[in-house]
């Protein structure tokens, strides 16, 4: 489809220098939920629930030669720019049967008090018959806020719910499972030695700044450039979370252009 006539008259702008950006980290908060071990046909000792510092809990065997552990910690820092909130933890079950998880009974609530650009990086695995197998144990919903995309897109102001497991297991458990919503899949299989790596990525929004680098430059003008040619937020090829969306009408078009230049001349992100 053709639409717009913008190229030529944007071409003829003066090229800009370097600088460095300033961005500053959107600020994240973790409400305490409540984290539980659970296991079967053992019952676990928890190791404290969630806190607002630490973030950590857990459940470990009580002994008796069935069981396992399972642990999980989950932080919200700041590198650079960017806020990162992770979720890390373990799970192992020795016991002949049943499985071994920690998981939120109640979930966390990530708080936004701005807007964000988010991604996410998931590479949890778990071990299905000696093989390393990639699996989601962590379930990300809005609650007040707005959500846009899967792995990445925008964040409205607001709260967001955080559930998760990490577990292990032997077959025919998972299904009457604490951690079914994300286990039940292995249910036929059982699965071992479980390792979780999951990183949510909190940007502050930056009109214009495609490639997430600090600047808007010719390297944004071109991936705009690919995005306006596909045009329809939901067509094959465009962008997850159609980023050059700016005013979010479901189309990249000339009205986004018009907000683009701006942002454009002034180079350097806010």
């Amino acid at each position: 489809m053709t639409h717009g006539t913008f190229v030529s008259v944007f071409v003829a702008a003066a090229s800009l220098g370097t600088a460095a950006a300033f961005a500053t980290p959107v600020p994240a908060t973790l409400t305490s939920g409540t984290v539980a071990g659970a296991g079967f046909p053992e019952p676990l000792v928890q190791q404290g629930a969630v806190s607002t510092t630490t973030k950590r809990s857990g459940g470990g065997s009580t002994g008796g030669g069935f069981g396992g552990t399972a642990t999980a910690s989950m932080q919200v820092t700041t590198s650079g720019s960017d806020t990162l909130v992770g979720l890390s933890g373990t799970a192992t079950h020795t016991a002949e049967f049943g499985y071994t998880a920690a998981y939120t009974q109640q979930e966390v609530v990530l708080t936004l008090t701005q807007p964000a650009n988010y991604s996410i990086v998931n590479l949890s695995r778990t071990i299905v018959f000696g093989t390393n197998t990639p699996f989601t144990p962590v379930t990300f919903q809005a609650i007040t806020g707005v959500k846009t995309g899967t792995t990445s897109g925008k964040l409205a102001a607001g709260t967001y719910r955080v559930k998760f497991g990490v577990a292990a297991g032997r077959d025919n458990v998972f299904s009457f499972s604490e951690v079914s919503e994300w286990y039940n899949q292995f249910t036929p299989t059982g699965c071992s030695n479980t390792v979780v790596d999951w990183k949510l990525t909190l940007k502050r929004p930056c009109t214009g700044d495609l490639n997430g680098d600090g600047f808007v430059d010719d390297a944004d003008f071109s991936l705009f450039v690919g995005a306006y040619n596909i045009l329809g937020c939901s067509l094959p090829g465009m962008p997850a979370g159609c980023p050059a969306d700016f005013n979010s009408d479901g189309v990249v078009d000339d009205a986004d252009f018009v907000v683009f230049v701006p942002a454009y001349n002034a180079l350097l992100c806010p």
